[in-house]
């Protein structure tokens, strides 16, 4: 019964609506097609963009949101650092000729300052 009663209300409501928009038009006080008057004017609501630009440019910020936010969750988590694929190796390998200079070096050291 509820129901019944609440899709008659609607449909009443609706019929309404459509009935006033047809007497609006037949009494010429509905919404007016304005192109005759805007035509070679430049309106400020109208776009230079194509529809294609727009999703360019839509989509292109949407990435661009995610990245940063990306980044944003990576500096948070590991802080400024570089990824382990992109260290260098913390091992020095000397050659034999640096080697050499660095065991005279430390007998210079050793000699000219030895320990008190």
């Amino acid at each position: 019964g509820v129901i019944l009663l609440l899709s008659l209300v609607f449909s009443t409501t609706a019929y309404e609506t459509v009935n006033s928009t047809q007497i609006k038009i037949e009494n010429n006080s509905a919404q007016r097609d304005y192109q005759e008057q805007e035509e070679g004017k430049v309106l400020p609501f109208r776009t230079f963009l194509t529809t294609v630009e727009i999703i360019i440019i839509c989509v292109s910020t949407v990435l661009l949101f995610i990245l940063l936010v990306l980044l944003t969750i990576y500096l948070c988590v590991y802080g400024c650092v570089k990824p382990k694929c992109c260290r260098q190796n913390s091992k020095k390998e000397y050659t034999q000729v640096q080697l050499h200079r660095e065991r005279k070096i430390s007998v210079i050291w050793k000699t000219n300052y030895p320990k008190v």
